[in-house]
């Protein structure tokens, strides 16, 4: 009895681990970097509106290892709205894909004064695995980094 419960054991074990890893795999890597723009509780309650970006641009900060950094210039709907980025890790083809949209209170009153400049905004993307990487902000491909 006891060697059938090790087999099962470990049968499942073998199971579970195999899940596990191809799960990771499908849905890639994590995001590496620091995100000040995180999606927040309550967002869903808030209306969206799209940003319009201006400028955007990828350089690599002088680290060890070294980390890619995404500047963008943007326009948002009017100046009661919020920025909201959601990054993801790079998938199969070593894409980092990021969305960038802007929350504004749902009701709320606001001065409909355009911006007379864009607003910046920068997003450390973190340190990845020695590779070749594109970055897309909103579909558009930004750049490309080595890493």
């Amino acid at each position: 009895m006891r060697a059938f419960s090790r087999i099962l054991l470990s049968i499942l074990s073998a199971m579970m681990f195999t899940a596990c890893t191809t799960a990771a795999r499908a849905s890639g890597q994590a995001f590496q970097g620091a995100n000040p723009y995180p999606v927040q509780p309550g967002d869903g309650g808030m209306t969206r509106g799209e940003l319009r970006i201006v400028s955007s641009s990828i350089s690599t900060a002088e680290s060890n290892p070294a980390q890619a950094v995404l500047q963008f210039a943007y326009f948002q709907p009017t100046p009661c709205y919020s920025l909201r980025v959601e990054p993801s890790g790079p998938d199969a083809q070593n894409r980092i894909i990021i969305t960038a949209y802007a929350l504004a209170e749902k009701d709320k009153p606001c001065a409909l004064m355009a911006l007379a400049t864009p607003l910046q905004a920068d997003l450390n993307l973190g340190s990845y695995p020695k590779g070749h990487y594109s970055v897309w902000l909103n579909g558009t491909k930004v750049g490309e980094f080595d890493s």
